[in-house]
């Protein structure tokens, strides 16, 4: 496993850029799975947590109305489950690095949302293990629960240009992008935007929304193959493409 080297806040969560995120993603999955680097295909991300990262993973009922789809066991305890039977809570005991995933996911349906859920509490081990850790004097010890963040609204919340306000915000934040990054990888995702271009027999480049109808045309279609090319959600592929400045809107700044 690929350690990230990195400065550290008091509390112990990472001082680090979304570009050094892209980079450390690459060096991970080169090592995990050379051959997805560059060609565009699904990461196996429930091996990647399983094997890679020697995490268990185990699929329980966790909440009632599917609030918390995964949470990650930082330390030796017990968690709340929902037993199917009776539908009452019951306490489970989880080792240190028990990755839980709600029973819903597994449904085909979700097969997108299972992996990039899987896949973000993958990068909070490999983020925040410190952070977490149960002799951190900054930090809140004992099991906790990593809501999954691909439910919330609109592009704002992965701005570039938006501060994270508290270390909760900057934690999830950071599981999110380096996630998408670890299922997304840049080399892949670029040739993958290469070859979509190749069918239209258009040179690369990038779209801007409301510049024309055929860019209008490019951003709608343009999420929707990448995320079948990598299995990922629709939106999960356009906040990865946005926060690669591969769709802008017309008059926004960019750079690069």
């Amino acid at each position: 496993m690929i350690e990230l080297k990195t400065g550290y806040s008091l509390s112990q969560v990472p001082y680090i850029t979304y570009e050094a995120l892209d980079s450390y993603a690459e060096a991970v999955i080169r090592d995990f799975d050379p051959e997805r680097l560059y060609i565009p295909g699904p990461v196996n991300a429930e091996g990647f947590v399983e094997y890679y990262l020697g995490l268990p993973t185990r699929y329980r009922r966790i909440s009632y109305d599917r609030r918390v789809l995964a949470m990650t066991a930082f330390n030796n305890g017990f968690i709340q489950v929902i037993d199917e039977d009776t539908g009452f809570t019951e306490p489970m005991p989880v080792t240190t690095g028990t990755v839980i995933v709600d029973t819903s996911l597994t449904a085909r349906r979700n097969l997108a949302r299972l992996r990039f859920t899987v896949m973000h509490e993958g990068a909070h081990w490999l983020l925040h293990r410190d952070t977490f850790a149960a002799d951190n004097p900054f930090g809140s010890p004992g099991t906790f629960e990593n809501q999954y963040l691909e439910a919330k609204e609109g592009r704002i919340d992965y701005s570039r240009s938006q501060k994270e306000r508290t270390d909760s915000e900057r934690i999830e934040r950071q599981a999110d992008f380096l996630a998408s990054a670890l299922l997304m990888p840049r080399p892949a995702l670029r040739n993958a935007f290469r070859s979509y271009f190749g069918f239209y027999d258009e040179r690369p480049r990038r779209i801007v929304r409301g510049a024309s109808a055929l860019d209008n045309c490019f951003a709608a279609q343009l999420p929707e193959y990448v995320a079948g090319v990598f299995q990922v959600s629709k939106r999960a592929a356009l906040i990865r493409l946005e926060k690669l400045t591969a769709i802008v809107d017309k008059g926004c700044q960019y750079y690069g």
